[in-house]
């Protein structure tokens, strides 16, 4: 996990700045901004400026945590012919993958699907995503409610497959498209877990249960963003 240290000397060569030039520009001195970036200082309270000179989130900054917002560009008008910022990617957006889930024609549908979410590049930086692995889902069902709504934006990095305890995944089991906590259990098995446990009960698959039942992981879900209804 990163350090303070580490992201502001990641945030800062991003930048392209210097430590003199952070310093001067939120009025602190040298060393001071210096003893953050060694780590003999903690915290500080010229944090938030810096975060605003960088052009980085003040929350991830500050404690690693970024929020949801910020994870992605600032919303203005564009159309396919607009051209790319400098700081900004385009990935494949699923709209329908729960279809394609339940079909069993995933490749095909992503192979053919042309809409595209635009978001930030220092984004998949952080998170060590590759942009060719990066997509967004729709989420669907109320199983992972209160965290994740139905109809919300998932971002998914399908180069992340391996389970890590704890994390969140989009899956196809037996051709319906989850998103669940999932964790390992001995022998292969897992653990498939949904925040809104009292509708969605865990469920326990042992290794031959996860071949029989075609369950297939899709990818680390690493943010999402969530819509509210009228």
């Amino acid at each position: 996990m990163l350090t303070l240290k580490d992201r502001l000397r990641f945030a800062r060569q991003e930048a392209k700045k210097t430590q003199s030039a952070v310093a001067g520009a939120v009025k602190m001195t040298q060393s001071n901004y210096s003893q953050l970036e060694t780590g003999s200082a903690l915290k500080s309270v010229f944090l938030p400026a810096i975060a605003n000179y960088l052009g980085v989130d003040a929350l991830w900054l500050e404690s690693g945590e970024e929020s949801r917002a910020a994870q992605f560009i600032q919303v203005d008008a564009w159309d396919s012919n607009t051209p790319l910022d400098d700081d900004e990617v385009e990935i494949p957006f699923y709209k329908d993958f729960h279809l394609a889930c339940g079909s069993g024609a995933i490749g095909e549908a992503m192979d053919s699907e042309t809409r595209r979410l635009r978001m930030s590049k220092v984004s998949l930086k952080i998170n060590g995503i590759e942009t060719k692995n990066a997509c967004a889902m729709t989420a669907s069902g109320d199983s992972m409610t209160p965290i994740i709504n139905d109809k919300d934006t998932i971002y998914v990095d399908r180069g992340r497959k391996k389970v890590k305890d704890g994390k969140i995944f989009a899956l196809c089991h037996g051709g319906l498209f989850k998103v669940k906590y999932l964790y390992n259990l001995p022998n292969g098995g897992l653990r498939i877990v949904s925040a809104n446990a009292g509708e969605f009960p865990e469920e326990r698959l042992t290794a031959q249960e996860i071949i029989d039942q075609d369950f297939i992981i899709e990818g680390w879900v690493f943010s999402w963003q969530t819509m509210v209804s009228w």
